[in-house]
């Protein structure tokens, strides 16, 4: 029998057989029991698994009901792939398939649904891998939680992927920079490819994990020497595929755009350059697109928040939007920006720069002694600003130390201070929740390589700036709110109940109290308050943060639960985030009244979602080449000892996060010690069944780096204080009465790092 009848063949025999199927010594049986027919029909089945036209459901193979009702095979492909999506059992439900558990060694992963995420067992995963688009089928297994088995590849995500080859039993194997690619690939193909050199390669089979069958590809690409900063920041871009050069239609609109502004173009706007009026962002920042103004008045405060008026310049349907739209935001790297404008926009045209007359949209702000609103308004203007101040600036001056700013301008600063404290304390009081997540700072030497990690703490400078952001965001929300018929909104979800239970669990075990308050906010925001010392803050804020949902953007008008606010949008970062931009635009039409572009439900419910996905892109992003470059720089540490604070755990290890470096590492349970260690989920601990030892959250452990490969690898040092207990050291406690001790001490919590660079300032 010639090869390309074989699948035919099989999936005749399937559909005589359905439903029951049949299992691979079966079919083998029915076709011809040869070693080269096993071969065969074990490639032909794992590929029609991946092509949704069998499953496979405890060893037998069965044809999908889709493909009983296929059309004949007279049919064009075009026609019967039509047909096929088309017949798609109701029953399943399209994802995101998420490997970052699978990663970490656990035996499931998840798969995004549009409302939900589904829990998907090892077993069920076909040969999907991270970020691949899925179709599942959902069950039920009686008295526990809904889970997923994925029956179909939608659309590949990783088919050319950066990473690094080594030789295992004679044979070459090709590792992932991207750990969430979670299995190695067999080389059919080297190319010039050698160990310590960073290559793409490009899939070529994705494997059959129900027969053992490693994928495969082939290495197209060299990059350059594994470790080198560039080569590593250039495989994450490539990793993500992210565009490094704009069209040359957008090259040309933007450079035919005049950087001057016209007296007509003067003349229809509110003219703002004879106010006082300043910036305040990174010292590295080069794209300025917010600028304040702000006076003290007999009822209170007069505040103008102007931002840059990206949209002016780029209409609905001009090639510099309709790219932007794609590459939905800016994307942040060490040394390395990808602008979602061209810079003769973002860093010329549109910046905020001083003594340059400029395009502005602002929220004016009347604000009584209090901090309340009395009035606002939002308006096209033009401004022309007189200072561009760094943080570190403000926050010199705010400490009393020596400065040369001019007495307008920290007349200015004392009357912002003033009034950003009354509006953290409403926003407190409102239950807005505070998270002290301090963010890593990078510091490079000539040739590029990280010479010194150091931790962002925010700062009032940070906080003073976030409440002028919040208060023309929330503003321009409920104005659209009331005017659109469709508008992007920031959401953040209430949490899950289940996800609250759960904290509430790991909190008792730890002996913190949870204490419910008038609403869930008040509850939170006093269980950050009351967390007593940074131990605890280090260890718990991320827990708590991980018991709530992730913000996003959506047409839906939800309220954003972290602010307490019920309206909010992006609206003052529009260089760098389409939200933001696409919120401009929704301004002049329904507030300013200055524009007749017709935007769509459709089109706005398309670029929240590009917004959304390509946030989380971003974030990745740039999580993974700060791992890379932490790992990096500690290779250079190998062997030597630190200490450092049990943070969180996995089913395989503690993770240990550094004191004297910033930097999170993982100590395997096999570097516990002699006996048996289980683990308890619940409790995120590790127990030793011989001696009732544990590894448990708050630990304080003397380590020392013993490897850094795929991640910093850490091992105990020998000595009686390596490893302690942190209730040890506050007052004797026996893990039963922990469960009943309550914690009653005050503590401060601070919000999320403003960051020091642009993009990190108000994220929420």
């Amino acid at each position: 029998m010639k090869d390309n009848n074989i699948e035919e063949h099989i999936l005749s025999i399937l559909k005589d057989m359905y439903p029951n199927g049949l299992t691979y010594s079966e079919i083998v049986f029915r076709i011809g029991n040869t070693k080269k027919i096993k071969s065969i029909v074990s490639n032909y089945l794992s590929a029609m698994l991946t092509d949704g036209k069998i499953i496979k459901e405890r060893k037998r193979y069965k044809v999908t009901k889709d493909v009983i009702s296929t059309p004949s095979s007279s049919k064009n492909e075009s026609d019967i792939e039509s047909h096929r999506r088309n017949q798609v059992s109701p029953n399943l439900i399209e994802g995101q398939f998420d490997a970052t558990s699978l990663s970490r060694d656990r035996s499931f992963a998840f798969v995004r649904g549009k409302d939900k995420d589904y829990y998907i067992d090892i077993e069920d995963t076909l040969n999907a891998y991270h970020n691949d688009t899925v179709l599942i089928e959902t069950k039920t297994r009686r008295g526990q939680r809904e889970y997923g088995i994925v029956r179909r590849i939608v659309k590949r995500a990783n088919q050319f992927i950066p990473g690094d080859i080594s030789q295992v039993n004679n044979k070459w194997i090709f590792v992932a920079s991207n750990p969430k690619i979670h299995h190695w690939f067999e080389i059919t193909d080297i190319g010039e490819a050698q160990p310590g050199l960073k290559v793409i390669l490009e899939v070529t089979n994705w494997g059959n994990p129900q027969s053992g069958k490693l994928p495969a590809g082939k290495i197209i690409e060299v990059l350059g020497k594994s470790g080198d900063p560039h080569v590593e920041l250039i495989a994450v871009i490539r990793q993500y595929q992210l565009p490094l050069e704009f069209p040359e239609e957008v090259i040309q609109e933007v450079a035919n755009l005049p950087e001057g502004i016209s007296q007509e173009l003067i003349s229809q706007r509110t003219d703002l350059r004879n106010l006082f009026t300043f910036t305040i962002d990174p010292a590295s920042a080069k794209d300025f697109d917010d600028a304040i103004s702000i006076k003290r008045t007999q009822k209170g405060w007069r505040m103008w928040v102007h931002i840059a008026d990206v949209a002016h310049y780029l209409p609905i349907g001009s090639a510099t939007f309709t790219e932007a739209a794609k590459r939905g935001n800016s994307f942040y790297f060490p040394k390395k920006v990808i602008p979602m404008i061209p810079e003769r926009l973002s860093n010329l045209i549109c910046s905020l720069r001083p003594d340059e007359d400029k395009l502005t949209m602002t929220v004016e702000s009347e604000f009584d002694n209090s901090g309340k609103v009395i009035r606002q308004q939002l308006y096209e203007s033009i401004i022309r600003s007189d200072a561009r101040l760094a943080y570190e600036d403000v926050d010199q001056y705010f400490d009393g130390k020596d400065h040369q700013l001019s007495p307008t301008l920290a007349s200015a600063l004392d009357a912002a201070r003033e009034l950003s404290q009354k509006l953290t304390k409403i926003r407190k009081d409102a239950g807005y929740i505070f998270f002290d997540l301090p963010e890593i700072e990078y510091e490079y030497d000539e040739d590029g390589f990280v010479h010194h990690l150091d931790v962002a703490e925010e700062t009032e400078s940070h906080k003073l700036i976030e409440n002028c952001m919040l208060v023309a965001n929330e503003y321009v929300a409920t104005s659209l709110s009331h005017r659109a018929k469709t508008s992007i909104y920031r959401i953040h979800e209430d949490p899950d109940q289940k996800k609250i239970d759960r904290l509430k669990e790991i909190l008792d075990f730890y002996g913190i109290a949870y204490i419910e308050k008038e609403n869930l906010n008040k509850s939170i925001q006093h269980l950050l308050y009351s967390l007593p010392d940074k131990t605890y803050h280090r260890v718990f804020d991320r827990i708590i943060l991980r018991s709530m949902k992730k913000a996003k953007y959506s047409t839906e008008h939800i309220r954003h639960f972290g602010l307490a606010l019920e309206d909010y949008t992006h609206f003052t970062s529009p260089i760098r985030r389409l939200c933001d931009l696409v919120i401009h635009h929704l301004c002049k039409i329904y507030i300013c009244n200055t524009s007749n572009e017709k935007l769509s439900e459709e089109q706005i419910k398309h670029w929240a979602s590009v917004a959304s996905e390509q946030e989380l892109q971003a974030d990745s992003a740039e999580r993974d080449i700060e791992r890379v470059y932490s790992a990096t720089y500690m290779k250079d540490h190998v062997g030597e000892e630190f200490t450092g604070l049990l943070v969180s755990t996995n089913s395989s290890s503690a993770i240990i996060r550094l004191n004297e470096i910033p930097v999170t590492a993982l100590l395997k349970k096999d570097q516990f010690g002699n006996g048996k260690w289980e683990y308890y989920d619940r409790e995120m601990r590790f127990v030793n069944t011989r001696n009732s030892e544990s590894f448990e959250l708050l630990d304080s452990l003397k380590v020392r780096i013993m490897e850094v490969s795929d991640d910093i690898y850490l091992e105990l040092v020998d000595g009686a204080d390596a490893h302690t207990h942190y209730h040890n050291l506050q007052r004797p406690v026996s893990p039963k009465s922990r469960k009943t001790q309550r914690i009653g001490v005050d503590a401060r919590a601070a919000h999320k790092k403003a960051g020091n660079r642009k993009k990190t300032y108000n994220r929420n």
